[in-house]
């Protein structure tokens, strides 16, 4: 007697291989796709650092604390921010966090510079 079908057992073995293969390439793509995402969000971020320092540089002044920027949204939605912080020793030494977030999954993502200012006074 001559076989010319494929079995039931044939058929779902085959349909379960079938699944296991999509699975994983379903897996991949969209793993790919949050890594682009991830890689556009932290490009515009860098877009938004490099506005921000050109709308609001970092000069040299009299006073460190002009430097401070408050929260500023471009038109993208990300945020420019600029911190001057002082250590309190009265050593000149200044602590200056410039911060762009943006909205992301319903959480603040956000990327920050850290630059150390020293500032003497001429007597």
């Amino acid at each position: 007697m001559k076989k010319t079908g494929m079995t039931l057992i044939e058929v779902l073995v085959a349909s379960v291989i079938l699944g296991a293969g999509l699975m994983v390439l379903l897996t991949g793509a969209s793993r790919c796709l949050a890594v682009v995402h991830k890689a556009k969000n932290y490009q515009v971020a860098q877009w938004t650092l490099n506005m921000g320092e050109l709308d609001y540089p970092v000069i040299d002044t009299n006073d460190v604390m002009d430097l401070a920027v408050p929260p500023y949204e471009y038109d993208n939605g990300f945020t420019f921010e600029r911190v001057v912080e002082d250590d309190d020793d009265d050593d000149g030494l200044y602590v200056i966090r410039t911060i762009v977030t943006w909205p992301e999954r319903g959480r603040v993502a956000k990327e920050e510079v850290v630059r150390y200012v020293l500032q003497v006074e001429d007597d």
